[in-house]
């Protein structure tokens, strides 16, 4: 595109506004996370900069899931709204000819007004390990790399204490950030994954569906698991972490590369 796909400079009145939805999808790898930090590059940042450019004012956005440093999104919702005349079409197509490499934006649709990416009823996550003596490369960035067996039946089974209704303090050491730490988690399980041509790992998806997530709460439950999955801790023992609310009884924490927002509802 030659120019940008924003029209007209006045301000305006939040009755004229318009509201729109992007679909966004991030490797985060070289990302500090979503939200902006002075210094550090974001996603929120890289959108904000590109959309403030091409619709010639700066725009504030908010999103469905705040992924934290390193943590990939498949699924992203974000949402704004923008005094600015533009079709959706064409401010994707500015988006995706601009942003960088490991940014894209899949759909940009109108949205009701007071449209909030942030009020989904439910997120889910996918957590990946690689199971083998020997390295991933081709998904080196995506996936928690376990060396040895694991007991994936002991795994199965461990994936059943982080589903219902509680205070998941003991699974985030931002615990007293917090209002409450009770969430609803709607389901989690682990699955096997058929390996890739070629390969001749054991992969493991752990999807996750809440209401909401506290910060590092995936990523210390599936550290977690790992451990009781190789002998480290106890189903018994990880009921007691998680009813002491203290993090520091609770396993590792995963790495943040097997981690991704797959999938948000409305």
């Amino acid at each position: 595109m030659s120019g940008p796909v924003g029209r007209g400079e006045g301000p305006a009145d939040s009755r004229e506004l318009s509201w729109y939805r992007l679909d966004v999808e991030y490797e985060g790898t070289a990302f500090k996370g979503w939200a902006k930090q002075p210094g550090q590059r974001t996603v929120q940042a890289e959108l904000e900069r590109v959309l403030a450019m091409l619709l010639r004012r700066p725009v504030a956005l908010r999103v469905a899931g705040r992924t934290d440093a390193g943590v990939h999104a498949w699924a992203q919702v974000v949402s704004f709204a923008t005094a600015a005349a533009v079709r959706p079409d064409e401010l994707r197509l500015g988006l995706n000819a601009v942003l960088p490499d490991d940014v894209a934006v899949w759909a940009v649709s109108q949205a009701p007004p007071g449209f909030d990416a942030r009020a989904a009823r439910s997120r889910t996550y996918q957590y990946r390990l690689w199971v083998s003596p020997v390295r991933p490369v081709r998904e080196r960035r995506c996936v928690w790399h376990v060396h040895g067996a694991l007991d994936t039946e002991v795994l199965q089974a461990a994936a059943g204490r982080f589903v219902g209704r509680r205070d998941w303090s003991a699974l985030t050491p931002s615990a007293r950030l917090y209002r409450t730490c009770e969430r609803e988690v709607l389901g989690a399980a682990w699955r096997p994954k058929p390996a890739a041509p070629g390969t001749r790992a054991d992969e493991w998806v752990f999807d996750i569906t809440a209401e909401s997530f506290l910060h590092n709460m995936v990523r210390v439950a599936v550290g977690t698991m790992v451990d009781v999955a190789r002998g480290r801790m106890s189903l018994e023992e990880t009921d007691h972490a998680l009813a002491s609310g203290e993090r520091r009884h609770m396993g590792r924490t995963a790495p943040a590369r097997g981690l991704a927002l797959v999938g948000v509802e409305y």
